[in-house]
């Protein structure tokens, strides 16, 4: 079937309402959500737990046709609700002050259109939420993966007083049809009301599988948004790179022989391009910390493309927090690759295809 045949039928389906939604303009404020029932936080902290994690839309370790690993393009009702029912446990076992998110889903066919931003709200003490879309699609015809809507998100236990979606480009890599189906690029931003004093929050997901340099152009684009920030700020998210001081960073062994050749490889990574957060913020995970052998730097991968049902265990590190002010609780930080990191009782392998990160920020005097 031809792309122009498939461009048609698209916009046959778009002649009433847009059937992909650019994701515009640059800044465009979003609505906040709210859990029905709060639960009451420390009055005036000074210390918030943090947690970024990337949770796959909801689909825990079932095998998508794209990773390589299987065939799946959607999931059931009730296995979605069952997939977030497991990753909430791990979410309250943490109990973050602050959540970040990558790939949440509210109306997507593949997570069955389940809404999981109020899902993570109902069933965790996060009291507010914001969604910043990334991904429209009314209809999608490839794999018949249908409708999409997908983003990232900045949950709190704190009123989340204003939130901001922050356009990236996007890649210049692209077919027709993908510059018009595929997903975009943004930050998140928040103002949260700590009850008397306010922090923002940034939520990050850069661009995974460019060829063109966008991931590096996006974390350029990244520093300059965080380095206006007037307010003390914790910056999350799946950043798609390594840390600078990565020892491994090609011939990963979850990649799946299938993937070679075809859109979903992983391009090289650059690790020198993180080389300014670290210098510049302080990250949860210190490069002390991950040291220069690649034992020690295994201890924090957080991400792998094969699952345990298929002998995979984490291989790499991809995803980061830092701050800009105040400091990390020594002791307080890690990457939950397996039960009893931090305490949790979940194991997070089987959960998705990243590992959360966490830690307790002390706040600036």
């Amino acid at each position: 079937m031809s792309r122009w045949f498939l461009l048609g039928w698209a916009l046959f389906l778009g002649s009433c309402e847009p059937f992909a939604d650019p994701i515009e303009p640059d800044r465009v404020e979003v609505p906040v959500f709210e859990r029905a029932s709060k639960i009451a936080p420390d009055a005036a902290p000074t210390r918030l737990k943090v947690m970024t994690w990337n949770v796959k839309y909801g689909a825990c370790r079932i095998d998508f046709w794209f990773d390589g690993w299987g065939d799946r393009t959607q999931m059931s009702t009730q296995e979605v609700r069952g997939n977030l029912d497991a990753i909430e446990r791990l979410i309250r076992e943490v109990d973050p002050d602050i959540l970040f998110t990558n790939e949440i889903e509210v109306n997507s066919r593949r997570s069955a259109y389940v809404d999981m931003v109020q899902h993570l709200l109902d069933h965790t003490s996060l009291n507010y939420g914001a969604y910043f879309q990334a991904w429209n699609s009314r209809y999608i015809a490839s794999e018949g993966v249908g409708r999409m809507d997908m983003g990232v998100g900045i949950f709190s236990k704190y009123p989340i007083t204003f939130a901001e979606r922050i356009r990236q480009e996007d890649q210049t890599d692209l077919d027709v049809l993908h510059e018009i189906f595929y997903l975009h690029t943004v930050v998140g931003r928040a103002h949260v009301n700590l009850g008397g004093r306010e922090i923002a929050a940034f939520v990050t997901h850069v661009s995974a599988y460019d060829t063109d340099g966008t991931k590096q152009r996006q974390l350029v684009h990244l520093q300059q948004i965080v380095a206006e920030e007037k307010l003390p700020f914790v910056l999350g998210g799946d950043f798609n790179e390594l840390p600078p001081t990565a020892v491994k960073t090609s011939d990963f062994a979850d990649e799946h022989p299938d993937l070679k050749g075809t859109e979903f490889e992983q391009p090289p990574y650059t690790p020198q391009a993180m080389q300014p957060f670290f210098d510049k913020y302080k990250p949860a995970i210190t490069l002390a910390q991950i040291g220069t052998t690649e034992e020690s730097q295994s201890k924090f991968y957080s991400h792998s493309i094969r699952g345990p049902n298929h002998g995979g265990f984490w291989t790499r590190q991809l995803d980061h927090l830092f701050v800009n002010a105040g400091d990390w609780v020594p002791g307080t930080t890690d990457v939950l690759q397996s039960p009893g990191r931090l305490g949790i009782k979940s194991d997070p392998n089987w959960l998705s295809d990243h590992a959360p990160v966490a830690g307790t920020w002390e706040l600036p005097k």
